[in-house]
């Protein structure tokens, strides 16, 4: 039986409401009045406090992207000063920020500027997808994407038959939206060597014809076949994707995720590593995600043999 390393990054982001930068921004103080004024409050609502001695409240008031009290609107009215905006929520709903405790930031912020084939629910949108990125594309670079789903258009798998005409001269690698699978077309089965002779490598399963040919399509394990062939994206295209898929899941309203690092098969831990711990160093590139805590659990296993 063999234990592998089990990496786990966890990445804590909060939201300012407001203005950057919160590092430089001082703490709420009772003491003084000037920051007894808020910037912002939040009226006719249904706030959820988490807390058990007052679960809900109408109203909020916010200074500096901080909470300074919940409670009744006439009990926040003190807080405000001229430059107070006030928001009225018409009966809407604020809760605290969403966890979301399996993620892959980088790969999803890498996904939402390439081959996009989430929701796809026909053959024939699939393959206009892949042309339009091709015509887009470099002759000879990879067009890489993914998210399909075969349920959706009948449960029919891809086949590299189905983009090849028109991807003659750019490998191509599109991943299923689980993770599990991917389908390449035949110039990228043709890089990594991947031909009738190929043997399924243990855990993986490179998908044949009847004939012995292979369809392209590549099954967990077997996606190693492939993945080392295509380019590794630079350091600001990693953190580009970092930061594109925290805007976003701000905007969703998830204000922490537990990112399990890298997404393909065989990657580097090592630059797992060095994606999110030098991710605190950009906070000026981001508005809205102003604070990073990270912290990444290594259980190093050593190889047993039993």
């Amino acid at each position: 039986m063999n234990l592998y390393t089990l990496i786990s990054a966890t990445i804590v982001l909060a939201i300012s409401l407001l203005s950057l930068p919160l590092l430089n921004h001082y703490w709420f103080n009772s003491t003084s009045p000037r920051l007894l004024t808020a910037d912002l409050i939040l009226k006719n609502g249904v706030i959820f406090t988490s807390d058990v001695s007052l679960p809900f409240a109408d109203s909020m008031a916010v200074q500096n992207g901080r909470i300074l009290r919940v409670g009744n609107y006439s009990a926040l009215q003190e807080l405000a000063g001229d430059g107070t905006k006030i928001l009225n929520l018409d009966g809407k709903i604020v809760v605290p920020g969403f966890i979301d405790s399996h993620v892959h930031l980088i790969p999803g912020g890498l996904q939402m500027v390439r081959v996009e084939l989430r929701g796809v629910n026909h053959k024939d949108e699939f393959v206009r997808r892949v042309k339009e990125a091709v015509r887009n594309s470099k002759k000879g670079s990879w067009v890489l994407g993914g998210g399909w789903n075969n349920d959706l258009w009948g449960g029919e798998l891809p086949v590299a038959s189905w983009i090849d005409d028109m991807t003659p001269h750019n490998p191509v690698w599109l991943s299923r939206m689980d993770g599990h699978m991917g389908l390449a077309n035949s110039v990228a089965l043709q890089l990594a060597q991947i031909t009738n002779f190929s043997q399924d490598p243990n855990g993986g399963t490179i998908v044949k014809t009847s004939h012995g040919e292979p369809t392209g399509l590549l099954i967990d394990a077997a996606m190693k076949l492939i993945l080392p062939w295509i380019p590794e994206v630079s350091v600001d295209e990693r953190r580009e994707a970092l930061l594109r898929a925290s805007n976003l899941a701000l905007t969703r309203g998830v204000t922490t995720v537990v990112d399990f690092g890298r997404y393909f098969p065989g990657a580097s831990v090592q630059l797992s590593w060095e994606d999110f711990s030098g991710f605190s160093q950009h906070f000026d590139r981001v508005y809205r995600v102003l604070y990073l805590i990270f912290s990444i659990l290594f259980y190093g296993m050593e190889e047993i043999y039993i």
